[in-house]
């Protein structure tokens, strides 16, 4: 009896350790079942709108119809609490999955943890990880200059930006270019004929026979101040500055060079004279070396040893087969402005400068009166009354070519290059200056040209102002406030059309990227059509499907209005704004969508 009440025992908590062993078992599996449902209830969510998986702890409903999220932890049947934990992937340099490195916004790591207490006291949990891609959508992608500029533009334009991608663009808005009122001038005894400033001070060449050259107090530049009228023995026709000192070309046939001490403007000194053979043109320095041209009938390139300023010398000359008024120096390479109709460009090689060579001309169809370099572009202002403007590329100095030539309303006298602009003195009564923008120098446009009271005959300019010499007498040098450029405040952009090619196409999200600015904002609207024609009178709409709401952050899902006639064609609106002083940038637009 013992024997057996042992055994009938032993058997009696085997069979209960089983059941209670297969009990575990079953609930583990149910369990591990929930945990899974809960992942592929977040693959039907992110199948909906990748956009709906949001960060953080979730439960799960089932409404009959879809899944929908719910606070955590979810309850289930009172006895399993469910979460559904949602964070952000990284990624490293090799584009795996890691702790930390770069953001991968596509992607999300999604943790299903199934929670209980056994026997109503030990607690049990299953946990099931996974990642889920946003791989679902097509996307439409706007971002080179070809499809922005597909769209219509309103104060806003599409600039070219660096590649990646080929032809990149964003968009921003638009530049008001707008003449400055500044305007005063500085009666000279006689007209002015150049223009040179330094600091606080105008140096200008007149037509004073005995004091070619008049220094000018420009500190206020709404009232300047002649301090110095300097006897230079004859009329000064063109100058430069270099250092302490002024070169003057001078209208005197035996001493066509005048060099100034001006380390003190108000008592400024003739240093010496030189004579270049006929009178001096324009002068330019490099170091102890001036290069200049003169009126002489033959070798009128002069090249002079400056290193003794109170005794020049003439170290070479070059026959350019007719009068030089402009020199302009570029690496070793000098570019003369020529009287001669057939070769109004010459380039001359002065890298031994006591050894000149011109070795390329260009035939601009006239003679040429200025030169102003900037970068690989010459901009040439000639005597031509139609086209006085010519754009020369000097990429290759021994093989200079005509790019384009542009009216300017004048024969321009001097040129000057400042930031995106260029400013000509021209020969013309009621237009004695013209503004070009050359923001693009292979494609210059003229904003404006201006009546500034006189012909002008020579120009320089400063960060604030222009100074035009004039061949007026009691207004010889006249100071106007360089080209004003402001950003508009508003304005707005119209994208080119959609055709998804799906009558119940479903969109997904608007994504963009922009560089913000003080003061600004971006915004967008959507429409929608079942035609191209409807979609012309379709509502815009923002992010709650109705007129006047806007999507204002990026990655916002996309309501569409629920009056619209259609779906498969679409288009967005832009809004930019500013504080007038800085722009936004939109580098690229996305619409994610389902045909």
């Amino acid at each position: 009896m013992t024997l057996f009440a042992i055994f009938s025992i032993g058997i009696f908590y085997v069979s209960l350790d089983t059941v209670q062993r297969d009990a575990k078992v079953q609930l583990d599996n149910e369990a591990l079942l929930y945990a899974q449902e809960g992942l592929e209830a977040i693959r039907n969510i992110r199948d909906r709108n990748y956009l709906a998986l949001t960060n953080g702890d979730h439960g799960l409903s089932f409404d009959g119809t879809e899944w929908v999220f719910v606070a955590a932890p979810e309850d289930i049947d009172g006895f399993y609490s469910r979460t559904l934990t949602i964070s952000d992937v990284y990624r490293d340099e090799a584009g795996e999955i890691a702790e930390t490195g770069t953001f991968d916004p596509e992607t999300k790591k999604v943790v299903s943890e199934v929670s209980w207490d056994w026997k109503s006291i030990i607690p049990r949990s299953i946990f099931l990880t996974t990642y889920l891609s946003d791989w679902i959508g097509d996307d439409w992608f706007q971002t080179t200059c070809t499809e922005f500029n597909a769209g219509t533009f309103e104060e806003t334009v599409a600039e070219s930006m660096v590649a990646p991608p080929e032809d990149n663009c964003a968009i921003q808005l638009s530049l008001v270019e707008e003449p400055s009122t500044f305007f005063t001038s500085a009666d000279l005894g006689e007209h002015g004929t150049d223009v040179v400033v330094d600091g606080n001070y105008a140096y200008v060449a007149t037509h004073l026979t005995h004091e070619g050259l008049t220094i000018v107090d420009i500190s206020d530049a709404a009232n300047p101040i002649i301090i110095k009228q300097l006897e230079i023995y004859g009329k000064g026709r063109f100058l430069t500055k270099d250092g302490n000192y002024v070169y003057v070309g001078v209208q005197n046939n035996s001493k066509g060079l005048a060099i100034v001490n001006v380390t003190t403007p108000a008592t400024a000194s003739l240093v010496s004279s030189l004579n270049v053979g006929d009178y001096g043109n324009q002068p330019v320095v490099s170091g102890n070396t001036l290069y200049m041209g003169t009126e002489k009938d033959d070798r009128e390139f002069t090249v002079v040893n400056i290193t003794n300023k109170s005794s020049p010398t003439v170290s070479a000359t070059l026959d350019l087969q007719d009068d030089v008024p402009a020199v302009h120096l570029s690496g070793t390479y000098a570019f003369a402005g020529s009287d001669d109709d057939r070769y109004g460009l010459q380039v001359v090689n002065i890298s031994t400068p006591s050894s000149p060579q011109r070795v390329a001309t260009l035939d601009v169809g006239e003679e040429v009166n200025a030169i102003e370099i900037s970068g690989s572009i010459a901009f040439l202002g000639t005597e031509d009354d139609d086209d006085s403007l010519q754009v020369v590329n000097i990429s290759d100095p021994l093989h200079p070519s005509l790019v384009m030539s542009l009216d300017v309303d004048g024969e321009i006298q001097d040129l000057v290059a400042n930031g995106d602009y260029l400013y000509a003195a021209l020969d013309a009564n009621n237009a004695g200056l013209a503004v070009l923008n050359i923001e693009n120098p292979l494609a210059p446009v003229l904003l404006y040209t201006r009546d500034i009271q006189g012909k002008g005959t020579g120009i320089t300019s400063d960060a604030n102002y222009v100074y035009v010499t004039l061949d007026t007498n009691n207004r010889g040098l006249v100071i106007i406030g360089i080209q004003t450029t402001t950003i508009t405040t508003s304005g707005s952009y119209i994208s080119s059309v959609l055709d998804t090619g799906g009558e119940d196409t479903r969109y997904n999200f608007i994504e963009w990227d922009h560089t913000e600015a003080p003061g600004g904002f971006v915004r967008f609207q959507i429409r929608t059509a079942d035609t191209e024609a409807n979609l012309a009178s379709a509502n815009w709409v923002g992010a709650d499907g109705i007129s006047g709401t806007y999507y204002e952050n990026p990655r916002t899902s996309i309501v569409l209005d629920p009056g619209r006639s259609g779906q498969r064609y679409f288009q967005f609106r832009m809004e930019i704004g500013s504080d007038g002083a800085s722009t936004p940038m939109v580098e690229n637009i996305r619409i994610n969508y389902n045909p």
